[in-house]
């Protein structure tokens, strides 16, 4: 009985080795689980049966056991690796080189293996074969435009280099009417009294002066596929509106200005001393705002005259006619006034004033605004685009304003 076990035991382990061996070609998860399950239930039954006296037989079918296990226990990362690899493949999508091939494999040559061999079989079959003229050795080949990459930029037209308001102070009126009273007359006067005698007296009078605020305005209207098809138009668009406000806003401070200024402009004769060119003409304009005991914080000219003045000549030979204290370079300062150049001045005349006694008024802040129920731009899909600002000049003294024309030279 224990021979015909041991027989049918190594016949059974043979039968495993020649399964090892063949187990790396296994296909599947379940054939290589029965084989483990094999040999886990070989070593079972010799525990159970093979009594003390029967070891020696069987020593070298249990050596072979061994050498099973082991083989198995090597072979564990290339099996997981195996398994995993067909669960893989279950879900795994093929590249474009492998699934190119197994449609080829599997589909084409499969479906037309009938007309191959019908094609094969043929002595009559004539085949040709075309060749497509080049087409792509110039843009010709294109049918529409060409891709095109665009500037984050855009050419729009420059601002002016400065603006009044730049230099200007700002006082606030709420209700949009601004009133300064303004010392207009003085009778008597401050005396050292005699001993004994009455003092002198002195009155003085003022006249009101009332500043209404005005709209400097202006809107545009465009549609809100235009603001669609040209994007950069929500941020250029409020950029050349306000560029454009404060040209007008300059302008009319300017001539508001011109128009007001009383300070004297009277100067010497060149026989008397008197100015010889432009730029000694504004040294004599500085002293008589300053006579009249007012700042002469700010002159204004065109660009023109204000080239004119870095190269003005007392005379063929004696070179340029700078007063003493006149400063070149990006700002022309004289006497300590700088002179800024303007392309809203006008040609030949000169601004001088005491910034202490011109002021900007302002009720409502400048703002740009988006509106899309002006009117019937919601029924027509429009958009107005609004910039105002509310505001006045107001000038205290209007001699403290010089407004000079220059005598050519």
């Amino acid at each position: 009985m224990a021979d015909e076990l041991n027989l049918s035991l190594q016949q059974q382990i043979q039968s495993m080795l020649k399964a090892t061996k063949e187990s790396l070609e296994l296909a599947t998860k379940e054939q290589l689980q029965g084989i483990v399950l094999s040999v886990e239930t070989i070593n079972q039954q010799i525990a159970a049966l093979a009594p003390k006296k029967d070891i020696e037989l069987i020593g070298q079918l249990k050596k072979d056991v061994d050498q099973l296990n082991e083989n198995l226990q090597k072979n564990q990362t290339f099996i997981d690796n195996f398994i995993a690899d067909q669960d893989k493949r279950k879900t795994e999508r093929p590249n474009f080189q492998d699934g190119w091939k197994g449609l080829l494999d599997q589909n084409i040559f499969s479906k037309k293996e009938d007309e191959i061999v019908k094609m094969s079989n043929d002595r009559n079959l004539n085949m040709s074969m075309s060749l497509k003229v080049a087409t792509m050795l110039s843009t010709n080949a294109i049918t529409g435009d060409v891709q095109h990459s665009y500037n984050t930029r855009q050419g729009i037209v420059p601002s002016q280099k400065w603006n009044f308001r730049d230099i200007l102070p700002t006082v606030q009126s709420p209700t949009g009417s601004f009133v300064t009273y303004r010392e207009t007359g003085t009778t008597g006067s401050i005396s050292v009294q005699t001993e004994g005698e009455l003092k002198t007296q002195i009155d003085y009078a003022f006249t009101e002066v009332k500043t209404v605020s005005k709209y400097i305005a202006g809107w545009a209207l465009i549609s809100k596929q235009f603001m669609y098809n040209l994007p950069f138009l929500n941020n250029t668009l409020p950029r050349m509106l306000l560029r454009d406000f404060y040209k007008k806003e300059n302008d009319y401070i300017y001539d508001t200005m011109i128009a007001a200024g009383t300070g004297s402009t009277t100067t010497p004769t060149v026989a008397a001393g008197g100015p010889a060119n432009d730029a000694e003409e504004i040294l004599f304009w500085i002293a008589n705002q300053r006579n009249a005991d007012y700042n002469a914080d700010y002159g204004v000219v065109d660009w023109s005259q204000w080239a004119h003045l870095l190269k003005s000549g007392r005379n063929s030979t004696s070179g340029y006619g700078y007063p003493g204290n006149f400063v070149m370079g990006n700002d022309v300062n004289i006497a300590g006034t700088p002179i800024l150049g303007a392309s809203w001045a006008t040609a030949g005349e000169f601004l001088l004033w005491d910034n202490d006694y011109v002021e900007r008024v302002e009720t409502e802040s400048l703002n740009v605004s988006f509106s899309y129920e002006d009117n019937d731009n919601f029924r027509r899909n429009l958009v107005t685009v609004k910039v105002e600002c509310f505001e006045e000049l107001n000038i205290l003294r209007p001699n403290a304003i010089i407004h000079g024309e220059f005598g050519g030279s």
